[in-house]
């Protein structure tokens, strides 16, 4: 389907020929340097107990993972994510250990990891290189704003320098790499936000993950909810302001998600956010009406 933007699907389906390829999200069981101690111990205000992976595979091993999912589409092709927590946090053995679990099945034809700015060391980055010679491989590396104001509110625990010391690092060994945003931080205005989508345009990643701020149970964030009642975007709002940062978004970048999503069983707020097709269905609507498309204002 021809959407007004690079979509992922459309993408993958011109790198692999037309062939539907999925991917599989993979707990790896990694630790996270701003969950341990290293950096902080609270996390980021949003990180549920899962970390961002898939609750129902969550408590099975790798390989369990995998297979769970490649026998449910005997016919498909792959890519392995492993996405809970961050995935070069640990000694270069074991990570070369658990990413070289994908070649042990014919149908994976890639692996992403998503990771944090301060947890690829210095002697992580050769292997990174390395399985970036053997597959389609991708870093998703969580930025979710340039603005320090907003670092702090997410306890990121990171600068946007930092950010771009690794996003270069990477960027040098031509390993693609997308960036987690998060939109509709409190204290952030549109400005604000095309300001980070400009940002983005001049490091030209590979690819950008758009997600809204949402509430989960059990997090930093709600208890901060619970207390404040902070702004949260209603359908309208956002979706109207998705259209208008991606006419402002290069058109070579591909946007990898425009919407956040998690379980049922741990979202609370806001309620029409879990209807992650209605959202989209809402973005390409509007911006097919006004005969717009990404990157239509990347010059204004």
């Amino acid at each position: 389907m021809v959407v007004p933007y690079y979509s992922f699907d459309n993408f993958l389906r011109k790198k692999f020929d037309g062939v539907k390829t999925w991917k599989i999200p993979i707990n790896a069981g990694f630790a996270c340097p701003n969950k341990d101690g290293k950096t902080s111990k609270k996390g980021c205000i949003y990180c549920d107990a899962y970390s961002s992976g898939l609750i129902t595979t969550f408590h099975l091993s790798i390989q369990e993972q995998i297979e769970l999912f490649i026998n449910r589409r005997p016919e498909s092709q792959f890519i392995a994510y492993y996405q809970a927590n961050s995935n070069t946090y640990a000694p270069v053995k074991k990570l070369r250990e658990i990413y070289n679990i994908i070649f042990n099945y014919e149908s994976i034809k890639g692996l992403f990891i998503g990771t944090r700015p301060d947890a690829i060391k210095d002697n992580v980055y050769p292997l990174l290189d390395e399985i970036n010679q053997k597959t389609y491989f991708t870093v998703e590396l969580g930025l979710q704003s340039i603005h320090q104001k907003s670092l702090t509110f997410l306890n990121r625990n990171h600068s946007y320098d930092d950010f771009l010391i690794t996003f270069n690092k990477l960027k040098q060994l031509n390993i693609d790499t997308v960036i987690h945003l998060i939109i509709g931080i409190p204290g952030e205005t549109k400005v604000d936000m095309l300001k980070t989508i400009k940002q983005i345009n001049k490091i030209k990643p590979a690819g950008v993950k758009i997600h809204m701020l949402h509430l989960l149970k059990d997090t930093l964030l709600l208890e901060l909810y619970n207390k404040e009642k902070f702004k949260l975007f209603e359908m309208e709002e956002y979706t109207d302001l998705i259209v208008l940062l991606l006419e402002h978004l290069d058109p070579e970048i591909v946007i990898h998600r425009l919407t956040g999503e998690r379980d049922r069983t741990i979202f609370v707020a806001p309620e029409w956010a879990i209807k992650k097709a209605e959202t989209i269905q809402m973005i390409q609507k509007k911006m097919k009406e006004a005969n717009t498309y990404q990157g239509s204002r990347l010059n204004n």
